[in-house]
């Protein structure tokens, strides 16, 4: 290829999902940006994700703890937890740590979690700890998108954990975890091709060596594979290569040209871009429905991935991303709008969209977006013939960042409100040290949410008030 990317033929696409934005959760000494100024949000709109396990089960990891690697220009399979049964936890235990918490906390710890937990001497070690986050409210485990533990498997944990979190035994309850699935099938739609963006040292491809620093956030640069040709984005899906040093990662595209091949670190500010993908931990494929395409603009992309590495120097990565799109363009074009308000520096905020749509408009997907400071958003739908109804109420997290499954229909004289609630109050900025509220919402036609003088970006409707 052209931009030394692996051109490959589309996987089979089903259902609508997006993928999880913020690694395995936050942790003690995890918190990206709060003392550099890196990690801050992205200025551009998000495409952000959903964050059930990925298909078929938890990644699988392989022997000795060592992250799987693809072979040259293909895809690569990703470290992740460990089989089920057989160690020294009681079996109720044993289920719900399968279940909840080894993605990321298996025997080799992956995508900065701190610790394992798959033996008794591991709960033993952070029992307060465990308690404390599967209590909290703002920042659970297991994050965001994933189902919270139930009241029972909170009194199970909390009970072992306080009797001293003694070893046991438990027959292995089943097959253990399933590798992703990270082959390429033949598209049923011929003309849907899908290329490969992944961490590189420079445009040949060759892999990026990662430094040992607890957070990195790296900016990778490609030219449009497809070169001028004017496509959709159907379906993205993660390529993950070294998941012991992995965090998340974000795909943005934008009008202006990017030099191919280019890399450097960076604070997390993409003024002029969108965020059409991204990836954490327990992320899955997203794939559009069949008559929507996702508008992409003619500029390059960025692909910054942030990495945690806290192990030894030499560290090589290639992860990234299945980008698939279409030159066949679907009637429904799909664009990310930006809601919320940039009158800030109090502990509520909040902004109205007074769309300018004359026919109804489709919303997918909403993306909640604040910094360090940010608890909880809501956006309500306020409906012309009166009334109200919630759009989104979710409490908000930096760590776990993700999407949700929002289907509603805007019509003639509906407008959105959307609120945001801080811990303190924080003047609006790009650095994590500084505040927005934005809710990033899929939705098509493009532009169907966007008022009438659009100053900032494309499909703006954030209002002061």
């Amino acid at each position: 290829m052209s931009h030394h990317m692996s051109k490959i033929t589309s996987p089979a696409v089903t259902g609508f999902i997006v993928l999880a934005l913020a690694a395995c959760g936050s942790h003690d000494g995890d918190s990206p940006g709060q003392d550099t100024g890196t990690g801050g949000a992205a200025s551009g709109s998000g495409l952000t994700f959903g964050g059930a396990p990925a298909s078929g089960g938890a990644i699988t990891q392989p022997a000795g703890g060592a992250p799987a690697s693809a072979a040259a220009g293909g895809t690569s399979s990703s470290a992740g937890a460990p089989a089920t049964g057989g160690g020294d936890l009681p079996c109720d235990v044993q289920s719900i740590e399968a279940k909840n918490c080894s993605t990321c906390h298996a025997a080799t710890p992956l995508f900065g979690a701190p610790f394992a937990l798959t033996k008794a001497a591991d709960f033993r070690a952070h029992g307060a700890k465990i308690l404390e986050r599967i209590g909290d409210a703002q920042k659970r485990m297991p994050p965001e998108p994933n189902t919270p533990l139930t009241a029972a498997e909170i009194a199970t944990l909390t009970q072992y954990i306080n009797s001293g979190a003694p070893a046991s035994t438990c027959a292995a309850t089943g097959p253990g975890t399933t590798p992703v699935d990270n082959t390429s099938t033949t598209p049923a739609d011929p003309s849907v091709t899908c290329y490969n963006l992944k961490a590189r040292a420079s445009a040949a491809g060759d892999k990026f060596t990662v430094p040992t620093t607890p957070d990195l956030y790296e900016c990778f640069n490609y030219a449009p594979p497809w070169g001028s040709k004017k496509v959709q984005i159907v379906s993205t899906r993660p390529l993950i290569d070294n998941a012991q040093v992995l965090h998340h990662w974000l795909l943005y595209n934008g009008d202006a040209a990017v030099t191919d091949g280019s890399h450097s670190d960076c604070v997390g500010a993409h003024p002029n871009s969108a965020l059409v993908a991204g990836w954490a931990p327990g992320g899955e494929p997203f794939t559009a429905p069949p008559d929507v395409g996702v508008q992409v603009s003619s500029g390059g992309f960025t692909m910054e991935i942030h990495y945690n590495n806290k192990l030894d120097a030499g560290q090589m990565d290639a992860s990234g991303v299945e980008i698939c799109v279409t030159d066949k363009l679907r009637p429904n074009v799909a664009a990310m709008h930006w809601l919320g308000t940039q009158n800030l520096n109090k502990q509520v905020a909040s902004g109205t969209c007074l769309p300018t749509n004359t026919g109804d408009v489709t919303i997918l997907r909403s993306s909640p977006h604040m910094h360090l400071q940010g608890r909880h958003m809501t956006t309500v739908i306020n409906r012309a013939g009166g009334g109200t109804e919630m759009l989104i109420d979710k409490p908000f997290d930096f760590q776990t960042q993700v999407s949700y499954a929002t289907p509603a229909v805007i019509h003639k004289g509906d407008t959105l409100t959307t609120t945001c609630t801080y811990a303190t109050p924080t003047p609006f900025g790009q650095s994590t040290n500084q505040e927005m509220c934005y809710n990033f919402v899929l939705a098509y036609p493009a532009g169907g949410l966007a008022q009438a003088f659009s100053l900032l970006r494309n499909y703006d409707c954030t209002g002061l008030f």
